[in-house]
């Protein structure tokens, strides 16, 4: 590829990403061009960029095969990004085994910066489906990276699967615990909610008539934290 049409790539993208706001479907269109282009940097970033605004717009037809153009593309990154916009996007259309082989993708290709957020959506969707044990698998590994976000997040869906479905109440106690103690200004508020409904629920296990658990976010001011005991959702970024 000539420096002539490396400029023309670049300079479509920077065009379809200045449109964007005012014009969507001027830029859709230089979005397009710029993927048929064929460049190995501006093509796949187009194609992904393109492909999460459709999904947005709830055209996730058109998105999906604009998504594994830049996945097939192997680009470091934008590969990373578009799986992973892919896996929820598969995930949300029922597909829960093509949204799990596009998140291992993401991590088998070793992007390091991108593999705690395959790994926790990894988690969710094995745990949107009730296979446990390896949604904990995957949640560990998102913990381990030490991202300051996914990690805490997959800590409090850790501590969930724990208690809920594996009925390990001591090990949920104590993740919950280091999460509040992390003080992580999203994920330590949901952690104490989390481990007092834990409580809630544990003291109440002679009742004739517990407290349901059901997964839905908590309201700030719930009176009754084991109504709402909480868990993340896949993340697109």
């Amino acid at each position: 590829m000539t420096w002539s049409e490396k400029g023309q790539a670049y300079d479509t993208f920077a065009l379809a990403s200045a449109l964007v706001a005012g014009d969507f479907e001027s830029a859709r269109g230089a979005f397009i061009t710029c993927v048929s282009l064929n460049d190995p940097e501006w093509s796949p970033r187009a194609a992904v960029v393109l492909g999460d605004l459709l999904w947005e717009r709830g055209d996730a037809e058109t998105a999906e095969p604009l998504l594994r153009i830049a996945v097939e593309s192997q680009h470091p990154e934008w590969s990373a990004h578009a799986g992973i916009v892919l896996g929820v996007l598969l995930a949300a259309r029922g597909d829960s085994d093509g949204a799990v082989a596009s998140y291992k993708t993401v991590i088998a290709a070793g992007n390091v910066e991108l593999a705690p957020h395959a790994w926790f959506n990894l988690g969710t969707t094995y745990q949107a489906r009730g296979d446990a044990e390896p949604a904990v698998d995957a949640f560990r590994h998102a913990m381990a990276s030490g991202h300051p976000d996914f990690g805490p997040s997959a800590a409090v869906n850790l501590g969930f699967v724990l208690f809920n479905d594996l009925h390990q109440a001591a090990e949920a106690e104590a993740i919950f615990s280091a999460v509040i103690a992390s003080g992580h200004p999203e994920q330590a508020p949901l952690a104490a909610r989390n481990l007092a409904a834990l409580r809630q629920l544990a003291a109440a296990v002679d009742d004739p008539e517990p407290p349901e658990v059901v997964e839905e976010p908590n309201r700030v001011d719930d009176p009754d934290p084991a109504w709402h005991f909480w868990r993340r959702r896949p993340r697109r970024s």
